[in-house]
């Protein structure tokens, strides 16, 4: 077969040359053939820096969600200073015995006006106490959540209400004749 075709070719060729292409076609062919670039140097660092700033954008994005996450946990274990630490049971123990300290220094204010020297030693007392609450709540804050210390935390309360009742029953001893002291803060 390739001889028939050869033959062919030969015969007419003539034929084949007699049109000619417009030279217009060359120009346009030469122009769509484009020749080997350089690399652009530039274009190539500006897609990288592109890139870089994608990745630090994403990992800034990370961070921020994660610092939200972060934070979130802290203030549940955490009061506002990160420094304390917040324990529902706790939380409500404390708030249990505070009241009731608290409601017994209401009834000893009228009586410990004529007593100084009491309310002198009540203050050297609680202030000891007040030490003491602060270094439990270090050790707290150290030992995350011990549940001596938080038994410690608890007894202090316990001592601030025993020390008023003693005071009060020194004081006004016919107010425990009719109730006798109880311990009404045990939980």
């Amino acid at each position: 077969m390739p001889d028939r075709l050869e033959k062919y070719i030969r015969k007419n060729r003539d034929q084949f040359d007699q049109y000619e292409p417009d030279p217009g076609i060359w120009k346009k062919i030469e122009l769509s053939i484009r020749p080997k670039s350089r690399k652009d140097w530039r274009i190539v660092l500006i897609r990288a820096a592109g890139v870089a700033a994608i990745f630090v954008l994403v990992f800034l994005i990370s961070e921020f969600i994660h610092r939200d996450r972060k934070v979130e946990l802290q203030t549940r274990w955490f009061g506002k200073r990160n420094k304390e630490i917040v324990i529902p049971e706790l939380k409500e123990a404390e708030a249990y015995y505070a009241s009731i300290v608290n409601e017994k220094l209401e009834q000893m204010r009228s009586l410990i006006t004529d007593h100084p020297d009491i309310e002198k030693e009540l203050q050297y007392d609680f202030s000891e106490l007040d030490s003491m609450y602060l270094e439990l709540k270090d050790d707290l804050r150290d030992n995350v959540a011990s549940q001596e210390v938080i038994n410690a935390i608890i007894e202090n309360y316990r001592l601030r209400i025993d020390i008023l009742e003693d005071i009060l029953m020194e004081l006004d001893p016919e107010y425990y004749v009719a109730e006798p002291k109880k311990k009404e803060y045990d939980l």
